[in-house]
């Protein structure tokens, strides 16, 4: 399994626009191979102006995954920097489950 995390800092002034795009979005994410869902987490210590939210990605695989990356995520992102510009910045990073562990 793969998790494919997008950090968002997004300004709070377009927070609700920017939500309202990002469900959709996260729907047509789930469209491509090997996407199995998708969770969204708000980061429960915010200060300032800005709140950072994490859009996480379960990919079945890393194959599929780079093919996303490779074949659509250019245009995937477009979108969003063309509506909000610098409002949002975002950072990414992919992970491997290496473990798993639940309780007793």
């Amino acid at each position: 399994m793969i998790l494919y995390e997008v950090n968002l800092t997004i300004a709070n002034e377009i927070f609700n626009q920017y939500m309202a795009w990002l469900r959709p979005h996260i729907q047509e994410m789930l469209n491509f191979e090997g996407f199995i869902k998708a969770d969204i987490y708000e980061n429960a210590e915010q200060e300032g102006d800005k709140t950072t939210i994490v859009a996480a990605y379960y990919v079945n695989n890393l194959d599929n995954l780079q093919r996303y990356l490779s074949e659509m995520s250019a245009s995937m992102r477009a979108d969003g920097i063309k509506r909000f510009g610098d409002k949002c910045v975002a950072t990414r990073r992919i992970l491997t489950l290496t473990e798993s562990y639940v309780a007793d």
